[in-house]
């Protein structure tokens, strides 16, 4: 079996960190390692994280001081050399297959590549949820530059999507699972698995989903936009920057920029390059850039 890395990083985690840590030593992909970095906790992560260190060889500390969650992972990708690099969260547990699943689809594909999948959501103790991910989606450049549907707590790389990467750190990514999946769909492939290997636990300290009803998706939905305000024009700044040579995709970015001024934004409006994964996404997407609160 060739090398897998699982990355984590962690921040006041003690609540759900052990139930993570041992769905990690129970995959069955044993060559195994575990890189964890703590991003300045101030509860009893750093002591779980202590223990798992001394008492399994395949466990990799590093403590370190708080510089928010897309920087820690980027740090720890730096740290990486495996064949396969997967991300983490804290609080979440893996099915015992998670890693071979994603290996076995990544395993013959050429260049960079990086995979994904549905999770099957569970609220804080662990039961499933009546609401699912089960929904088959479309990867491609086009919805990166405007929706991230990997999920980084089910994101695998392949070594070449690592490298480059590490090579190129951003300084505006919105979150490291966003970058990734813009990398990823610019230089190579994604492959997204509608299965779920992952209980994606949904509790007070995350907010992941909508509100019930259709006006409470749109609320939810625009409330997340309004928090984003801003970071998008300086991840694809970032982007532009950092990744050129692909015309047709250095367009797209270059003209979702131009939507800073009025008749950037019309032109923009008629564009069906860039999508995301739902209609009522797609509208909301399309009045926001609109009335220039998507930038």
């Amino acid at each position: 079996m060739e090398k897998v890395q699982v990355l984590l990083s962690t921040y006041q985690g003690e609540q759900f960190l052990e139930e993570q840590m041992e769905s990690l030593l129970r995959q069955t992909w044993k060559n195994l390692e575990i890189l964890v970095r703590d991003d300045g906790s101030k509860d009893n992560t750093r002591k779980i994280l202590e223990h798992y260190s001394k008492n399994y060889e395949n466990i990799r500390y590093y403590p370190g001081k708080n510089i928010g969650v897309t920087k820690s992972f980027f740090e720890l990708l730096t740290k990486s050399d495996a064949g396969y690099v997967a991300f983490c969260d804290q609080d979440d547990v893996w099915l015992e297959n998670k890693i071979e699943a994603a290996v076995r689809k990544l395993k013959n594909a050429k260049g960079p590549a990086l995979y994904c999948s549905n999770k099957i959501l569970v609220d804080k103790n662990l039961h499933p949820m009546k609401r699912q991910d089960r929904k088959q989606l479309r990867p491609g450049f086009g919805n990166a530059v405007v929706e991230c549907i990997c999920t980084g707590c089910t994101a695998v790389l392949n070594r070449e999507l690592a490298d480059m990467i590490s090579a190129r750190l951003p300084e505006h990514a919105i979150l490291h699972d966003w970058w990734t999946y813009l990398a990823a769909s610019y230089t190579g492939k994604v492959i997204f698995d509608k299965h779920a290997y992952i209980l994606y636990r949904q509790h007070e300290g995350n907010v992941v989903g909508a509100k019930g009803g259709f006006w409470g998706a749109v609320q939810s939905k625009a409330a997340y936009v309004r928090k984003n305000h801003g970071k998008l024009k300086g991840q694809l700044t970032d982007f532009s920057r950092l990744y050129q040579g692909e015309r047709q995709k250095d367009a797209l970015v270059k003209q979702i920029l131009a939507a800073e001024t009025f008749p950037g934004r019309l032109k923009l409006l008629g564009n069906r390059k860039m999508y995301r994964q739902s209609v009522l996404d797609e509208i909301i997407m399309r009045i926001l850039f609109f009335i220039d609160r998507m930038l």
